[in-house]
Protein backbone atom coordinates (compact mmCIF):
# COMPACT_ATOMS: atom_id res chain seq x y z
CA UNK A 1 0.00 0.00 0.00
CA UNK A 2 1.59 3.48 -0.77
CA UNK A 3 0.82 6.08 1.31
CA UNK A 4 1.17 10.11 0.18
CA UNK A 5 1.11 13.29 2.00
CA UNK A 6 2.31 16.57 0.69
CA UNK A 7 4.48 19.51 2.47
CA UNK A 8 4.71 23.03 1.16
CA UNK A 9 7.66 24.40 -0.20
CA UNK A 10 9.16 28.19 -0.01
CA UNK A 11 11.73 28.43 -2.45
CA UNK A 12 12.65 31.16 -4.07
CA UNK A 13 15.90 32.14 -5.36
CA UNK A 14 17.80 34.72 -3.87
CA UNK A 15 21.31 36.79 -4.60
CA UNK A 16 23.91 35.06 -3.65
CA UNK A 17 24.77 34.34 0.02
CA UNK A 18 25.88 31.58 2.05
CA UNK A 19 24.32 28.44 3.40
CA UNK A 20 23.09 28.23 6.74
CA UNK A 21 23.36 24.64 8.79
CA UNK A 22 21.19 23.52 11.62
CA UNK A 23 21.19 23.88 15.42
CA UNK A 24 21.33 21.00 17.35
CA UNK A 25 21.11 21.75 21.24
CA UNK A 26 18.30 19.18 21.48
CA UNK A 27 18.36 15.62 19.48
CA UNK A 28 16.21 14.60 17.01
CA UNK A 29 12.74 13.38 16.57
CA UNK A 30 12.80 14.83 20.86
CA UNK A 31 9.74 17.29 19.80
CA UNK A 32 7.05 17.47 17.25
CA UNK A 33 7.58 15.90 13.81
CA UNK A 34 5.01 15.29 10.51
CA UNK A 35 3.77 11.71 11.08
CA UNK A 36 3.06 10.44 7.28
CA UNK A 37 1.63 7.15 8.51
CA UNK A 38 0.58 4.63 10.61
CA UNK A 39 0.05 1.32 10.94
CA UNK A 40 2.66 -0.97 8.52
CA UNK A 41 4.02 2.36 7.17
CA UNK A 42 4.68 4.66 9.76
CA UNK A 43 7.21 7.63 8.72
CA UNK A 44 7.62 11.02 10.15
CA UNK A 45 9.40 14.17 9.07
CA UNK A 46 11.53 16.41 11.06
CA UNK A 47 13.78 19.66 10.40
CA UNK A 48 17.23 19.02 10.50
CA UNK A 49 18.79 22.49 8.97
CA UNK A 50 17.54 25.99 9.20
CA UNK A 51 16.11 25.46 5.77
CA UNK A 52 13.70 23.68 7.33
CA UNK A 53 10.82 23.91 9.74
CA UNK A 54 7.34 22.54 11.04
CA UNK A 55 4.05 24.85 10.11
CA UNK A 56 1.02 23.74 11.54
CA UNK A 57 2.55 19.86 11.39
CA UNK A 58 3.90 20.14 8.75
CA UNK A 59 7.03 20.16 7.29
CA UNK A 60 8.15 22.98 5.24
CA UNK A 61 11.53 23.67 3.75
CA UNK A 62 12.26 27.42 2.89
CA UNK A 63 15.35 28.18 0.67
CA UNK A 64 14.05 31.98 0.13
CA UNK A 65 15.32 34.98 1.09
CA UNK A 66 12.27 35.67 3.69
CA UNK A 67 13.85 32.68 5.66
CA UNK A 68 14.79 34.62 8.79
CA UNK A 69 17.11 31.87 9.61
CA UNK A 70 19.28 31.15 6.49
CA UNK A 71 19.93 33.17 3.86
CA UNK A 72 19.02 32.22 0.11
CA UNK A 73 20.84 29.74 -2.17
CA UNK A 74 23.20 31.42 -4.45
CA UNK A 75 22.13 32.49 -8.01
CA UNK A 76 23.30 31.12 -11.42
CA UNK A 77 24.87 28.78 -9.10
CA UNK A 78 24.69 24.65 -8.52
CA UNK A 79 24.40 24.82 -4.97
CA UNK A 80 24.09 21.02 -2.72
CA UNK A 81 22.50 21.20 1.20
CA UNK A 82 23.58 17.76 2.31
CA UNK A 83 20.73 17.43 4.89
CA UNK A 84 18.04 19.63 4.92
CA UNK A 85 15.70 17.45 6.50
CA UNK A 86 15.02 13.72 8.10
CA UNK A 87 13.25 10.51 7.28
CA UNK A 88 12.15 8.19 10.28
CA UNK A 89 10.61 4.95 9.93
CA UNK A 90 8.96 3.49 13.03
CA UNK A 91 7.53 0.95 11.28
CA UNK A 92 8.52 -3.15 12.32
CA UNK A 93 9.11 -4.51 8.77
CA UNK A 94 11.10 -2.23 6.39
CA UNK A 95 10.12 0.39 4.41
CA UNK A 96 10.73 1.91 0.49
CA UNK A 97 10.68 5.70 0.50
CA UNK A 98 11.34 8.12 -2.03
CA UNK A 99 10.26 11.80 -3.08
CA UNK A 100 8.44 13.65 -5.81
CA UNK A 101 8.09 17.21 -7.06
CA UNK A 102 6.88 19.26 -9.87
CA UNK A 103 10.92 21.06 -10.43
CA UNK A 104 13.61 20.10 -12.69
CA UNK A 105 16.11 22.20 -10.71
CA UNK A 106 15.77 20.64 -7.60
CA UNK A 107 16.84 17.34 -6.76
CA UNK A 108 16.56 15.48 -3.57
CA UNK A 109 18.84 12.37 -2.70
CA UNK A 110 19.97 10.34 0.34
CA UNK A 111 22.72 8.11 0.87
CA UNK A 112 24.42 10.22 -1.73
CA UNK A 113 21.77 9.00 -4.53
CA UNK A 114 18.93 10.62 -5.82
CA UNK A 115 15.31 9.42 -4.51
CA UNK A 116 13.03 10.88 -6.74
CA UNK A 117 10.98 7.55 -8.09
CA UNK A 118 9.76 4.59 -6.62
CA UNK A 119 13.28 2.72 -8.46
CA UNK A 120 15.77 4.60 -7.14
CA UNK A 121 13.81 5.10 -3.43
CA UNK A 122 15.92 4.21 -0.15
CA UNK A 123 15.15 1.23 2.31
CA UNK A 124 14.85 1.94 5.37
CA UNK A 125 14.94 -0.57 8.25
CA UNK A 126 12.99 -0.45 11.18
CA UNK A 127 13.55 2.50 13.58
CA UNK A 128 15.90 3.75 11.14
CA UNK A 129 16.68 7.57 9.97
CA UNK A 130 17.94 9.26 6.67
CA UNK A 131 19.06 12.29 6.48
CA UNK A 132 17.82 13.97 3.13
CA UNK A 133 19.57 16.50 1.42
CA UNK A 134 18.86 18.92 -1.80
CA UNK A 135 20.76 19.96 -5.13
CA UNK A 136 19.46 23.46 -6.34
CA UNK A 137 20.29 24.10 -10.17
CA UNK A 138 19.54 28.03 -10.20
CA UNK A 139 21.79 28.70 -13.71
CA UNK A 140 18.47 28.45 -15.91
CA UNK A 141 15.25 30.42 -15.42
CA UNK A 142 14.61 31.01 -11.98
CA UNK A 143 11.56 32.58 -9.97
CA UNK A 144 10.24 32.60 -6.81
CA UNK A 145 8.38 28.96 -6.11
CA UNK A 146 10.48 26.85 -7.55
CA UNK A 147 8.69 24.18 -6.09
CA UNK A 148 4.85 23.95 -5.22
CA UNK A 149 4.84 20.73 -3.52
CA UNK A 150 6.39 17.29 -3.41
CA UNK A 151 5.08 14.43 -2.27
CA UNK A 152 6.83 12.06 0.16
CA UNK A 153 6.19 8.18 -0.59
CA UNK A 154 6.51 5.33 2.02
CA UNK A 155 5.85 1.71 0.96
CA UNK A 156 5.92 -1.03 3.15
CA UNK A 157 8.47 -3.62 1.71
CA UNK A 158 8.33 -7.01 0.47
CA UNK A 159 10.31 -9.58 2.04
CA UNK A 160 11.90 -10.34 -1.46
CA UNK A 161 12.48 -6.93 -2.14
CA UNK A 162 15.03 -6.55 0.64
CA UNK A 163 16.16 -10.05 0.64
CA UNK A 164 17.19 -9.69 -3.56
CA UNK A 165 19.92 -7.31 -2.56
CA UNK A 166 18.07 -3.79 -1.39
CA UNK A 167 20.28 -1.27 -0.36
CA UNK A 168 18.80 -0.58 3.45
CA UNK A 169 19.82 2.13 5.69
CA UNK A 170 19.76 1.43 9.48
CA UNK A 171 20.42 -1.02 11.94
CA UNK A 172 18.75 -4.21 9.98
CA UNK A 173 19.54 -6.53 13.19
CA UNK A 174 18.23 -4.15 15.80
CA UNK A 175 15.87 -1.44 16.32
CA UNK A 176 18.27 1.94 16.27
CA UNK A 177 17.85 3.17 19.89
CA UNK A 178 19.01 6.58 18.95
CA UNK A 179 20.05 8.42 15.42
CA UNK A 180 23.52 8.50 15.14
CA UNK A 181 23.88 10.61 11.74
CA UNK A 182 26.81 12.05 10.72
CA UNK A 183 27.36 15.46 9.00
CA UNK A 184 29.93 17.17 7.35
CA UNK A 185 29.71 20.49 5.95
CA UNK A 186 31.90 23.07 4.10
CA UNK A 187 30.15 26.53 5.73
CA UNK A 188 32.87 28.71 3.28
CA UNK A 189 36.06 27.91 1.46
CA UNK A 190 37.84 28.10 4.86
CA UNK A 191 35.75 26.38 7.10
CA UNK A 192 33.91 22.98 8.39
CA UNK A 193 31.14 22.32 10.42
CA UNK A 194 30.70 18.74 11.81
CA UNK A 195 27.95 17.16 13.89
CA UNK A 196 26.99 13.63 14.63
CA UNK A 197 23.51 13.31 16.39
CA UNK A 198 23.20 10.53 19.50
CA UNK A 199 26.23 9.67 20.25
CA UNK A 200 26.90 7.01 23.38
CA UNK A 201 29.23 8.62 25.52
CA UNK A 202 33.05 7.65 24.12
CA UNK A 203 32.25 7.01 20.96
CA UNK A 204 33.81 8.05 18.84
CA UNK A 205 33.64 9.52 15.33
CA UNK A 206 35.64 10.44 12.08
CA UNK A 207 35.01 13.88 10.18
CA UNK A 208 35.93 14.40 6.98
CA UNK A 209 38.04 17.56 6.84
CA UNK A 210 37.68 17.55 2.80
CA UNK A 211 41.53 18.42 2.62
CA UNK A 212 40.92 21.96 4.38
CA UNK A 213 43.67 24.14 3.08
CA UNK A 214 45.39 25.77 6.45
CA UNK A 215 48.42 27.38 4.61
CA UNK A 216 46.65 29.57 2.39
CA UNK A 217 48.20 27.37 -1.17
CA UNK A 218 45.45 25.07 -2.65
CA UNK A 219 46.81 21.67 -1.71
CA UNK A 220 49.60 21.96 0.27
CA UNK A 221 49.18 21.83 4.07
CA UNK A 222 45.71 20.63 5.19
CA UNK A 223 43.78 19.02 7.41
CA UNK A 224 42.38 15.96 6.40
CA UNK A 225 40.57 14.60 9.64
CA UNK A 226 39.16 15.02 12.82
CA UNK A 227 38.80 12.22 15.23
CA UNK A 228 35.91 13.38 17.97
CA UNK A 229 35.12 11.08 20.98
CA UNK A 230 31.75 12.23 22.51
CA UNK A 231 31.36 12.71 26.62
CA UNK A 232 27.66 12.01 25.74
CA UNK A 233 24.98 12.91 23.25
CA UNK A 234 25.00 14.84 20.19
CA UNK A 235 28.58 16.59 19.36
CA UNK A 236 28.98 19.29 17.22
CA UNK A 237 32.00 21.53 15.81
CA UNK A 238 33.24 24.35 13.35
CA UNK A 239 36.43 24.26 11.85
CA UNK A 240 37.95 27.60 10.82
CA UNK A 241 41.63 27.83 8.81
CA UNK A 242 41.60 31.77 9.28
CA UNK A 243 42.29 34.27 11.82
CA UNK A 244 45.00 32.63 13.74
CA UNK A 245 47.57 35.29 13.32
CA UNK A 246 47.84 35.91 17.16
CA UNK A 247 48.38 32.26 17.69
CA UNK A 248 51.39 32.25 15.45
CA UNK A 249 52.61 35.20 15.93
CA UNK A 250 52.88 33.70 19.86
CA UNK A 251 54.35 30.22 18.42
CA UNK A 252 57.37 31.82 16.61
CA UNK A 253 58.10 33.87 19.77
CA UNK A 254 58.05 30.29 20.69
CA UNK A 255 61.61 29.74 18.36
CA UNK A 256 59.17 27.27 15.81
CA UNK A 257 58.65 27.87 12.73
CA UNK A 258 54.40 28.53 11.96
CA UNK A 259 52.93 26.85 8.85
CA UNK A 260 49.98 26.80 8.90
CA UNK A 261 46.93 26.90 11.87
CA UNK A 262 43.24 26.22 12.28
CA UNK A 263 40.68 26.61 14.96
CA UNK A 264 38.13 24.40 16.45
CA UNK A 265 35.24 25.06 18.23
CA UNK A 266 32.97 22.76 20.58
CA UNK A 267 29.24 24.23 19.61
CA UNK A 268 28.00 21.69 22.26
CA UNK A 269 30.64 21.68 25.02
CA UNK A 270 29.99 17.89 24.49
CA UNK A 271 33.41 17.03 22.73
CA UNK A 272 36.43 14.76 24.40
CA UNK A 273 39.68 14.15 23.54
CA UNK A 274 40.44 14.40 19.48
CA UNK A 275 42.57 13.83 16.81
CA UNK A 276 43.33 15.92 14.14
CA UNK A 277 44.87 14.64 10.90
CA UNK A 278 46.63 16.47 8.71
CA UNK A 279 48.97 16.22 5.40
CA UNK A 280 51.27 17.92 2.68
CA UNK A 281 52.78 17.52 -0.61
CA UNK A 282 56.03 15.13 0.20
CA UNK A 283 58.23 17.51 -0.97
CA UNK A 284 56.92 20.30 0.74
CA UNK A 285 58.91 20.30 3.82
CA UNK A 286 62.21 20.35 2.01
CA UNK A 287 61.11 23.11 0.26
CA UNK A 288 60.99 25.07 3.23
CA UNK A 289 63.85 23.57 4.56
CA UNK A 290 61.69 21.78 7.43
CA UNK A 291 63.06 17.84 8.47
CA UNK A 292 59.63 16.67 8.98
CA UNK A 293 60.93 15.04 12.28
CA UNK A 294 60.86 18.30 13.62
CA UNK A 295 56.93 18.93 12.96
CA UNK A 296 54.81 20.08 15.48
CA UNK A 297 51.34 21.33 16.73
CA UNK A 298 50.69 23.71 19.22
CA UNK A 299 47.73 24.45 20.74
CA UNK A 300 46.59 27.46 22.07
CA UNK A 301 44.00 27.86 24.43
CA UNK A 302 43.72 31.76 24.99
CA UNK A 303 46.35 31.04 27.83
CA UNK A 304 48.84 28.68 28.01
CA UNK A 305 51.06 27.89 25.22
CA UNK A 306 51.36 23.71 24.77
CA UNK A 307 52.70 21.48 22.76
CA UNK A 308 51.42 18.64 21.07
CA UNK A 309 53.06 15.25 19.90
CA UNK A 310 53.21 14.69 16.23
CA UNK A 311 53.02 11.21 14.90
CA UNK A 312 53.72 10.55 11.16
CA UNK A 313 52.04 7.85 9.42
CA UNK A 314 53.81 7.79 6.53
CA UNK A 315 53.59 8.58 2.59
CA UNK A 316 50.32 7.77 0.91
CA UNK A 317 49.21 9.47 -2.53
CA UNK A 318 52.38 11.33 -3.15
CA UNK A 319 51.56 13.15 0.46
CA UNK A 320 53.12 12.85 3.76
CA UNK A 321 50.40 12.53 6.75
CA UNK A 322 50.79 12.83 10.14
CA UNK A 323 48.66 14.20 13.36
CA UNK A 324 48.40 15.31 16.62
CA UNK A 325 46.01 14.04 19.63
CA UNK A 326 44.08 16.96 21.89
CA UNK A 327 42.38 16.78 25.09
CA UNK A 328 40.22 19.84 23.92
CA UNK A 329 40.09 22.51 21.32
CA UNK A 330 40.71 25.47 21.02
CA UNK A 331 43.10 27.18 17.84
CA UNK A 332 45.82 24.48 16.96
CA UNK A 333 49.09 25.69 14.74
CA UNK A 334 50.92 23.29 12.80
CA UNK A 335 54.94 24.51 13.10
CA UNK A 336 58.35 22.90 12.94
CA UNK A 337 60.46 23.21 15.50
CA UNK A 338 63.91 25.04 14.75
CA UNK A 339 67.41 26.61 15.89
CA UNK A 340 67.26 29.92 15.38
CA UNK A 341 71.08 31.60 15.64
CA UNK A 342 72.65 34.70 15.33
CA UNK A 343 75.53 36.28 16.20
CA UNK A 344 74.98 38.74 19.40
CA UNK A 345 78.36 40.48 19.32
CA UNK A 346 81.54 40.48 18.10
CA UNK A 347 84.79 41.88 19.50
CA UNK A 348 88.91 42.13 18.13
CA UNK A 349 91.15 41.05 21.12
CA UNK A 350 93.27 44.05 19.60
CA UNK A 351 92.91 47.18 17.40
CA UNK A 352 96.17 47.18 16.44
CA UNK A 353 98.94 44.42 15.07
CA UNK A 354 102.05 44.79 12.69
CA UNK A 355 101.93 43.23 9.27
CA UNK A 356 101.47 39.43 9.45
CA UNK A 357 100.65 39.83 13.15
CA UNK A 358 97.68 37.33 14.13
CA UNK A 359 94.95 38.65 15.93
CA UNK A 360 92.27 36.84 17.87
CA UNK A 361 88.51 37.87 16.89
CA UNK A 362 86.03 36.58 19.05
CA UNK A 363 81.88 36.33 18.95
CA UNK A 364 78.71 35.19 21.07
CA UNK A 365 76.13 33.17 19.18
CA UNK A 366 73.03 33.17 20.35
CA UNK A 367 70.14 30.18 19.84
CA UNK A 368 66.48 31.80 20.25
CA UNK A 369 65.11 28.34 18.93
CA UNK A 370 63.77 25.63 20.54
CA UNK A 371 66.06 22.57 19.37
CA UNK A 372 69.74 22.55 18.90
CA UNK A 373 71.47 24.26 16.02
CA UNK A 374 74.88 24.55 14.34
CA UNK A 375 76.16 27.16 11.88
CA UNK A 376 79.40 28.03 9.73
CA UNK A 377 80.36 31.59 10.71
CA UNK A 378 82.34 34.06 8.00
CA UNK A 379 85.18 36.19 9.81
CA UNK A 380 85.62 38.70 6.84
CA UNK A 381 88.77 41.29 7.01
CA UNK A 382 88.41 44.29 5.11
CA UNK A 383 85.38 42.29 2.95
CA UNK A 384 87.70 39.39 2.53
CA UNK A 385 86.81 36.26 4.10
CA UNK A 386 89.40 34.80 6.22
CA UNK A 387 87.91 32.15 8.19
CA UNK A 388 84.16 29.63 8.70
CA UNK A 389 84.56 28.42 11.97
CA UNK A 390 81.58 26.08 13.28
CA UNK A 391 79.68 26.31 16.29
CA UNK A 392 76.87 24.17 17.56
CA UNK A 393 74.48 26.09 20.25
CA UNK A 394 72.21 24.17 22.71
CA UNK A 395 68.06 25.56 22.85
CA UNK A 396 68.15 28.93 24.53
CA UNK A 397 71.60 29.17 24.67
CA UNK A 398 74.80 30.95 23.73
CA UNK A 399 78.38 29.84 22.23
CA UNK A 400 81.60 31.71 22.15
CA UNK A 401 83.63 31.35 18.58
CA UNK A 402 87.23 32.69 18.60
CA UNK A 403 89.04 33.12 14.69
CA UNK A 404 92.68 34.59 14.64
CA UNK A 405 92.90 37.33 11.49
CA UNK A 406 95.90 38.92 10.04
CA UNK A 407 97.43 40.91 6.93
CA UNK A 408 100.61 41.49 5.29
CA UNK A 409 99.56 44.77 3.99
CA UNK A 410 99.62 48.16 6.17
CA UNK A 411 95.95 49.93 6.64
CA UNK A 412 92.75 49.64 8.24
CA UNK A 413 90.54 46.66 7.93
CA UNK A 414 87.12 46.66 8.94
CA UNK A 415 86.24 42.82 10.80
CA UNK A 416 83.19 41.42 10.73
CA UNK A 417 81.72 38.19 11.95
CA UNK A 418 78.39 36.32 10.58
CA UNK A 419 78.13 40.41 9.69
CA UNK A 420 78.45 41.84 13.26
CA UNK A 421 80.63 44.31 12.90
CA UNK A 422 83.67 43.19 15.56
CA UNK A 423 85.83 46.77 15.27
CA UNK A 424 88.66 48.33 13.04
CA UNK A 425 92.22 46.62 13.19
CA UNK A 426 94.55 48.87 11.98
CA UNK A 427 98.03 47.38 10.86
CA UNK A 428 101.33 48.97 10.55
CA UNK A 429 104.72 48.77 11.10
CA UNK A 430 106.02 49.01 14.86
CA UNK A 431 102.42 48.41 15.77
CA UNK A 432 102.12 45.43 18.55
CA UNK A 433 99.19 43.94 20.09
CA UNK A 434 98.16 45.14 23.46
CA UNK A 435 99.13 41.60 25.03
CA UNK A 436 103.00 42.19 23.66
CA UNK A 437 103.59 45.42 24.75
CA UNK A 438 102.07 44.81 28.47
CA UNK A 439 104.64 41.85 28.15
CA UNK A 440 108.05 43.80 27.64
CA UNK A 441 106.73 46.53 29.53
CA UNK A 442 107.38 43.63 32.10
CA UNK A 443 110.48 42.82 30.90
CA UNK A 444 109.75 39.62 29.38
CA UNK A 445 110.17 38.57 25.19
CA UNK A 446 107.74 40.17 23.29
CA UNK A 447 107.97 36.69 21.39
CA UNK A 448 108.70 33.46 22.00
CA UNK A 449 110.93 33.39 19.26
CA UNK A 450 112.86 37.12 19.78
CA UNK A 451 116.44 36.33 21.48
CA UNK A 452 117.09 39.09 24.70
CA UNK A 453 119.38 41.56 24.06
CA UNK A 454 121.58 42.53 27.29
CA UNK A 455 122.67 46.25 27.88
CA UNK A 456 126.30 46.92 26.48
CA UNK A 457 126.73 43.35 25.70
CA UNK A 458 128.95 42.47 22.74
CA UNK A 459 127.73 41.82 19.31
CA UNK A 460 128.71 39.73 16.04
CA UNK A 461 131.16 42.87 14.79
CA UNK A 462 132.89 43.22 17.90
CA UNK A 463 133.57 40.00 18.48
CA UNK A 464 135.24 39.73 15.09
CA UNK A 465 137.59 43.27 15.74
CA UNK A 466 138.92 41.58 18.98
CA UNK A 467 139.48 38.30 17.06
CA UNK A 468 141.35 40.27 14.45
CA UNK A 469 143.21 42.67 17.11
CA UNK A 470 144.40 39.61 19.23
CA UNK A 471 146.04 37.89 16.03
CA UNK A 472 147.88 40.59 15.22
CA UNK A 473 149.21 40.75 18.82
CA UNK A 474 150.33 37.38 18.74
CA UNK A 475 151.51 37.81 15.18
CA UNK A 476 153.87 40.73 16.63
CA UNK A 477 155.21 38.99 19.59
CA UNK A 478 156.15 35.47 17.67
CA UNK A 479 158.17 38.03 15.00
CA UNK A 480 159.53 39.69 18.30
CA UNK A 481 161.38 36.75 19.30
CA UNK A 482 163.12 35.70 16.33
CA UNK A 483 165.20 39.08 15.45
CA UNK A 484 168.68 39.05 16.59
CA UNK A 485 169.57 41.39 19.88
CA UNK A 486 172.63 43.88 18.87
Amino acid sequence: MTRFRHAAVLAAVVVAGTLAFPSVAAPLFSGATDQLGNNDVDVELVPSSDYARLDDGELVVDLSAANPDAEGVNDDAVTGIEDVFRVRYNGSRYAHVWITHDSDAVTFYADGAPVQSQATNVTLAPNATVAVGMRVDTTGETADGLINKITVHARAADPADVASGASVTGNTGTPLAEDSTVQTRALTETSRRFTVFGADAGETTTFDASRLVLDGAAGVLALDEVDVASTGGSVSVDVEAAGTAASSSRVAQRGAAPLGAVTVTDRLDSAGRATLRFSAPVGYFEERGVAPANLTVYRDDGGDLSKLAVVTTGERGGRLHFEAETPGFSTFVVAADRARLRVANATLESASAAPGEAVTVMANVSNAGNIAGERTVAVAVGGTVVAEPTVEVSASETATLTARVARNVTGEYAVTVGGVEAGTLAVATGNQTDGAAAAQSAGEPATADEPVREPAGFGLTEVLGLVALLAVVAASLALARRTPWR
